[in-house]
């Protein structure tokens, strides 16, 4: 039984072009959120955009799967989001994925 960690997040990343369309940054557009997941402990919300991951930039450079993937179950991971034009910094703390 291989356990990755999880962020618990369905999510589109914007690219640099809808992102300017929009007028928002670029990162990953959070559409869904797992119920007693690791981003709903942190107080995500459907509609956030998360900018980065520990500093990494989402988008061109990095994906959140990838990023999330390099960690360990137990890391903690801090978030910047965007939300109501304002961005905010929250942590949380991996989980193991729920099984399938």
């Amino acid at each position: 039984q291989f356990n990755r960690p999880y962020l618990g997040i369905a999510y589109k990343t914007l690219s640099r072009d809808l992102a300017i369309l929009n007028n928002v940054p670029q990162g990953a557009y959070i559409q869904d959120i797992v119920t007693g997941s690791p981003a709903q402990k942190a107080g995500l919300q459907t509609g956030d955009i998360i900018v980065t991951i520990d500093g990494k930039k989402i988008g061109e450079e990095f994906e959140v799967a990838t990023i999330i993937a390099s960690k360990k179950i137990g890391d903690i991971v801090t978030l910047s989001l965007w939300r109501d034009r304002k961005t905010l910094e929250v942590t949380t703390t991996l989980a193991p994925a729920p099984n399938q």
